[in-house]
């Protein structure tokens, strides 16, 4: 997982909590230059019959005159859009069935959402906000530093993981771009304070624990590679009597443990220690966590043998400090800020516009 870093961390961004105020932004004028791209299929060296083809310069929406066309479709959704494409095949032939009404509907979504990313474009482009390329490459910066990377190593982070840098960048650049608008509109109400920090630190305290840690001890008694059925059944019924004298308490579960077990762990008595959940495997660890201290499991089989397991004591996680997590309650509260007063700019400017859609969703 990559830690985003706050945008408070950003100089140039920089949201003071407590009684700071906000750091202006020199307003930058964009200009808008319009691009019609029109894309030309030629799908007789494709086999696709001509007939059926979709004009992708089609214009499917129009929003304060600026049109958003299929190829925007395709460019942003392209499973929904070769789905609206099969819909469109499938109408030609007069055909319609329930799957296309599950098509119109992710067809309406995807429309949405382009009518949404339009106007947000739009108001960007109302209050002159601006975002520059070296200010994207600071913030990823800081990104890098948050996972206690260099710059290279997080490129290389995320090329490891799938994600293509420019594309990374230019969602990185849309983020900042609708936060600063957001300021610009909004002012103090994208202010996250000290106080909002501490109470929901507090409010979620537990989602702040360390993991929880086991103490155990187990008796390990192995099956050799390639053993008979018999063979099995007869260790099997070995670890059973081995689990009736611990539950008995005729001998100790340690002083069993150093006389049957195969384990490593039969000199200390099968003590293995305090683990995390995460270090046993799945099944073990079930086993593992649910036991009461002092309670002993029933013989749990596996390919190489047999095994039994006592808890001897619990941990519960450590709470990481307000310190240490401030960054991430940061980041919750500003994604948080930013879908409110999205949405509520979203609401606003879709009663102002001018939409019309002109394809059926």
């Amino acid at each position: 997982m990559i830690t985003m870093v706050t945008i408070n961390s950003f100089n140039k961004f920089k949201l003071k909590t407590g009684n700071g105020d906000i750091k202006d932004i020199k307003n930058i004028a964009l200009s808008f230059f319009v691009f019609i791209i029109v894309f030309i299929a030629f799908y007789s060296f494709s086999g696709v019959n001509p007939a059926h083809a979709v004009i992708i310069d089609q214009v499917i929406a129009e929003v304060n005159k600026t049109p958003i066309t299929l190829y925007d479709f395709a460019k942003s959704d392209k499973a929904a859009f070769e789905d609206y494409e099969y819909m469109q095949n499938e109408a030609s032939h007069g055909v319609f069935t329930n799957r296309d009404i599950m098509i119109m509907s992710q067809t309406k979504k995807a429309v949405g959402f382009l009518i949404d990313k339009l106007l947000i474009k739009q108001e960007e482009e109302k209050n002159a906000v601006h975002i520059s390329s070296q200010e994207v490459s600071s913030y990823m910066d800081d990104v890098a530093k948050a996972n206690n990377l260099t710059a290279q190593q997080f490129i290389h982070l995320l090329k490891k993981k799938g994600i293509n840098l420019p594309a990374y960048k230019k969602r990185l650049k849309d983020h900042l771009l609708e936060l600063e608008m957001l300021r610009k509109i909004y002012g103090n109400r994208m202010i996250i304070t000290d106080a909002e920090l501490v109470n929901y630190y507090k409010k979620n305290i537990e989602e702040f624990r360390g993991m929880p840690m086991a103490d155990i001890k187990l008796i390990f008694l192995a099956v050799p590679a390639g053993a008979s059925k018999t063979l099995r059944n007869k260790i099997y019924k070995k670890a059973e009597m081995v689990r009736q004298l611990a539950l008995k308490g005729g001998a100790s579960f340690s002083s069993l443990a150093r006389k049957y077990s195969n384990d490593p762990s039969e000199k200390n008595g099968g003590r293995i220690g305090y683990i995390y959940k995460n270090k046993l495997s799945p099944r073990f660890s079930r086993i593992a966590f649910k036991l009461k201290v002092g309670q002993i499991s029933k013989v749990i089989p596996s390919p190489f043998g047999y095994t039994i397991l006592k808890s001897v004591g619990k941990k519960m996680g450590a709470f990481r400090s307000f310190k240490d997590v401030k960054p991430v309650i940061f980041s919750v509260l500003e994604k948080y800020k930013v879908e409110k007063y999205l949405s509520k700019l979203l609401k606003q400017a879709r009663k102002n516009a001018y939409i019309k859609i002109l394809i059926a969703t």
